[in-house]
């Protein structure tokens, strides 16, 4: 029998993360049951850590109707595990989000909308203003200037967790991907713009701060290295061709 066709594919990177990675799997099926979404896929991509996150993501298996726990080896980057998500994704759309759920679910229907237009690319925007506090605001507003200015990309907020990409375009960034780390989503989003792809924004205005999330411990680490991977796409950045017909 043949299987019906993906209209979704959610990808959730998940290091470290059996603390919550249970209680956001239900919340998201639970959201996933009561909104009508089409067929989708929820692909978690398990980096090898020090806890039972992968157990813990196979025990809600039940709850979805299309469910994989890829196993992603030896730690590498966020940007390693979101190709691996992606490339192994078949909808028609494929998403990635964060395990910490800082994004709320009822946004996935913006992007349901923006799907049945044929969107190239969505992506979450956030008020860097009022979403951040203390040094991570700071990091983040300057970490944006310094994108908009050395790649004059027109996007304020390069760094939400959440987008979404047509699977043919998907299939055509995530191939050119070469940044396995943090900076990872400015080189996605470099290359969309270079390749001639429409980025559509949803406004992200109550998007939350969750305690314990994945950058809380790495603030000043993660923004150098997101900026090291920022110097390394400008300088590859004009080897892109401009895309042909996707």
């Amino acid at each position: 029998m043949t299987s019906p066709p993906i209209d979704l594919s959610i990808v959730i990177p998940a290091y470290n993360e059996a603390r919550r990675i249970g209680v956001s799997l239900a919340t998201l099926s639970d959201h996933l049951k009561a909104h009508d979404l089409g067929t989708v896929e929820v692909l978690v991509v398990v980096a090898r850590g020090h806890d039972r996150t992968a157990d813990l993501a196979r025990a809600a298996a039940d709850e979805f109707d299309t469910f994989r726990v890829i196993d992603a080896g030896t730690p590498a980057g966020k940007g390693r595990d979101v190709r691996l998500g992606m490339q192994a994704a078949h909808g028609h759309y494929r998403l990635f989000m964060d395990a910490d759920l800082a994004t709320p679910l009822h946004h996935l229907e913006s992007v349901a909308k923006l799907m049945r237009q044929d969107a190239d690319v969505v992506i979450g925007v956030r008020d860097l203003e009022q979403s951040h506090r203390g040094l991570r605001k700071v990091i983040s507003n300057f970490g944006n200037r310094v994108v908009r200015r050395l790649l004059r990309l027109d996007i304020h907020d390069t760094q939400c967790g959440f987008k979404a990409f047509r699977a043919p375009v998907a299939d055509d960034l995530f191939d050119r991907q070469t940044i396995l780390g943090w900076g990872f989503d400015i080189e996605i989003l470099a290359l969309a713009v270079r390749r001639g792809y429409r980025i559509d924004t949803i406004p992200i205005d109550d998007w939350q701060d969750i305690a314990g999330g994945t950058f809380t411990n790495v603030a000043v680490t993660g923004a150098l290295s997101t900026f090291r991977d920022l110097l390394k796409v400008r300088r590859s950045i004009a080897k892109a061709q401009p895309r042909d017909a996707v």
